[in-house]
């Protein structure tokens, strides 16, 4: 547990997102408490005292990007058009391979890292995947209702295997030299959901 004594200056979601970053950028095992301690300015002790280990802060961070996740997967449910609004979630994975290169999914990182093992860790990783099928789920039956997608697809396999998708853009995206080659695929992908073009195909 936490122990109680923060110093006064201690800015809590500060550190927890700037410890996000550095875990996110490195991964758990590489990421030690003298590099958190000089990443972000705090002492090895006030840490410790704050948050009682680096796999609570860990938690914490990762807590913070499931959050995150989850209100990325609400906005699947806004009104309009569903299938442009995906596309753009995917291509977001490529635009961000582009400008972070090797940073890929925190929850897909912390998967092959650290599970099955980390059962904590497990937790966070299957309530983020979860938030986001169960978004692109209802964005699919809705997509479904107004005859956007065709009325014979699973809605929920669908988003499992849009899911997966992304995941893998996530991987592959890693060995590309211009991440954004991959969009043809997302293209692919959602033209399966439809008897009509998806709009707003990739430029070359």
């Amino acid at each position: 547990m936490p122990r109680t004594g923060r110093p006064r200056t201690f800015d809590d979601d500060q550190i927890v997102g700037s410890a996000l970053e550095l875990f996110w950028r490195r991964g758990y095992a590489a990421t030690s408490f003298r590099d958190l301690k000089e990443d972000l300015g705090v002492l090895p002790g006030s840490l410790y005292g704050a948050y009682g280990s680096k796999h609570a802060l860990f938690l914490r961070a990762l807590g913070r990007y499931v959050d995150a996740t989850r209100e990325q997967a609400d906005a699947m449910a806004a009104e309009g058009p569903v299938l442009p609004r995906i596309r753009a979630l995917l291509l977001d994975v490529l635009q961000a391979a582009r400008s972070a290169p090797g940073r890929g999914c925190m929850l897909g990182n912390s998967a092959a890292e650290l599970l099955p093992e980390d059962e904590a860790v497990g937790r966070l990783v299957h309530g983020g995947f979860s938030a986001l099928e169960d978004g692109l789920t209802q964005a699919l039956r809705a997509a479904q209702r107004s005859g956007e997608v065709r009325p014979g697809i699973d809605c929920g396999a669908q988003a499992r295997l849009l899911l997966a998708l992304m995941q893998g853009l996530h991987v592959l995206a890693r060995a590309e030299p211009d991440p954004l080659r991959l969009a043809d695929a997302v293209d692919a992908a959602l033209a399966a959901l439809t008897d009509h073009s998806v709009p707003g195909q990739a430029s070359e």
